[in-house]
């Protein structure tokens, strides 16, 4: 029967023993935390440029219709101004419609901006949040946290600032390394 206590005893000792031992080394593990510049990231990322760029070249036509527009509402505007009080409705009816396409163009053009934007920000932050994952599990970093310079970061010392080495990562990653 004392066996029994004994053993029970040296059980527990042994448990308590683990837990403090574990406890110690879960505290003495360093932490890594390092921080990266959001702004920078996306900037400097070859995919957001690549989109900028694709977008650029498929929305040039209706960029090329609103300036043809705009000058020809000026040349419009022009001969009025220079005929002063000798315009007739015709021509100022044609000017008030030129002036409207244009407001329409405008419009257009910038429901296109805002949408390109939010797709290209989504596919752009989709890719560099799954980079982000592989490059802290890669690196053993505990934390990786995004500074914007807009106040959730206010100083970080340039030791702990991987902004270069994850662009580069990302670059490397995107371009099929």
């Amino acid at each position: 029967m004392k066996s029994k206590y004994i053993w029970s005893a040296i059980n527990s000792l042994l448990i308590v023993g683990l837990l403090i031992w574990s406890v110690f080394l879960m505290q003495n593990k360093k932490k890594t935390i390092v921080f990266i510049d959001n702004v920078r990231v996306f900037k400097e990322f070859n995919m957001t440029k690549e989109l900028g760029r694709i977008n650029e070249e498929k929305y040039k036509p209706e960029l090329v219709a609103y300036d043809s527009l705009v000058k020809a509402m000026s040349i419009v505007e022009s001969d009025l101004k220079n005929k002063n009080s000798k315009v007739d409705k015709k021509e100022t009816e044609k000017y008030l419609d030129l002036k409207r396409r244009v407001s329409n163009k405008e419009k257009e053009l910038e429901e296109i901006r805002i949408y390109v934007k939010n797709e290209i920000n989504k596919k752009v932050w989709t890719r560099l949040n799954a980079y982000v994952k592989d490059y802290g599990e890669e690196n053993n970093f505990d934390l990786i946290i995004g500074a914007q310079g807009s106040g959730n970061i206010m100083y970080g010392n340039s030791t702990i600032d991987y902004t270069d080495e994850f662009i580069n990562y990302a670059n490397f990653k995107y371009e099929g390394n």
